[in-house]
């Protein structure tokens, strides 16, 4: 069995693969020291499971396990976690496996034992009653099999599509394009206060707003910065759009 530890703190790392040799010699381990190493990770290496500490920078464990979620073969995952009793009733309640650190051979011995695979509605769940996951720094689609990760911070619209949702965002300093299995609806809900929608296929990105132009045939579009062809505006969304450039 091929076991990933993914902890910021590299002396929990160190005591985890400790306890692994112990327990059983022929595991073979790899490690990670956040979320977006956890994915890199995964996606070169295949692990069967993964021990996820749920604090770390940049991204914690609660959004690297919505991430892997994508994937056709995700592996089981164990949380890690520091947090107070009041904080792991959400984790029982869910039935989702963790560790109490510090780490016990007997518990964590238990726990390989009983790993399970997660699923979408234990996350959703998971992550509503922990505020500080309160939406994803990245966006994750599939190419070929492996997980591609987009920094919310890059991207400048959502576009509905059909049943997928386009995106568009800036790669090396160019605009790239992809598409994502989301509803519109939950972006919209998740990244409100970053984004606002302009559309019903469209939401936008606040800061990217650069002005509105109104056509010969009465549309009204929406310019954004580095983003010449704008992106029509219903009347139904006008008023809000104008009231945040004011803003």
């Amino acid at each position: 069995m091929k076991i990933l530890i993914a902890d910021d703190e590299s002396l929990a790392r160190d005591r985890i693969a400790y306890l692994l040799k112990e327990i059983n010699p022929d595991y073979q381990q790899v490690e990670a020291s956040n979320g977006l190493e956890t994915i890199e990770q995964v996606n070169e290496e295949e692990p069967d499971v993964v021990l996820m500490d749920i604090r770390m920078p940049g991204m914690g464990g609660l959004e690297a396990a919505q991430h892997l979620m994508t994937i056709e073969n995700p592996p089981a995952i164990i949380f890690t976690t520091a947090y107070d009793e009041y904080a792991l009733q959400a984790f029982e309640s869910q039935a989702v496996d963790y560790l109490l650190k510090p780490i016990r051979k007997e518990r964590l011995e238990k726990a390989l034992g009983h790993c399970s695979k997660l699923n979408k509605l234990q996350l959703e769940q998971l992550g509503q009653q922990n505020p500080e996951t309160a939406h994803r720094t990245h966006i994750s689609t599939q190419i070929r099999g492996t997980i591609l990760l987009i920094p919310v911070k890059d991207i400048c619209c959502f576009l509905a599509d059909h049943k997928y949702i386009s995106i568009q965002y800036n790669k090396d300093g160019e605009m790239a394009e992809t598409i994502i299995e989301d509803t519109l609806k939950s972006l919209e809900e998740e990244f409100s206060s970053v984004f606002m929608r302009i559309h019903r296929n469209a939401l936008i990105r606040k800061d990217k707003i650069e002005a509105l132009e109104k056509k010969d045939d009465g549309r009204i579009l929406l310019k954004l910065k580095k983003l010449p062809e704008g992106f029509e505006v219903s009347r139904r969304h006008l008023p809000s759009v104008r009231k945040l450039m004011k803003s």
